[in-house]
């Protein structure tokens, strides 16, 4: 087998057992609302906002750099 295959094995392996011992309902607090949520979708929810803000961050300031610039000149 190829070590590509083989990383992404023991990656999903990884995921199910993180899946599995992370299944709690837990409630969430926000502001006056209160909703039950699984730990795993949580998480998982503030890893892709994450990622979102971190791969809209580099545009955003390269943007601001740009414009600085052209106002310096």
């Amino acid at each position: 087998m190829k070590a590509k295959v083989i990383i992404t094995l023991i990656l999903v392996a990884i995921f199910i057992v993180f899946v599995i011992q992370n299944i709690e309902v837990i409630n969430i607090h926000f502001l006056f609302f209160s909703f039950p949520i699984s730990q795993v979708l949580l998480m998982f929810l503030v890893f892709a906002i994450g990622v979102i803000v971190g791969m809209m961050l580099p545009g955003l300031l390269s943007n601001k750099n740009k414009k600085s610039e052209v106002s310096d000149k």
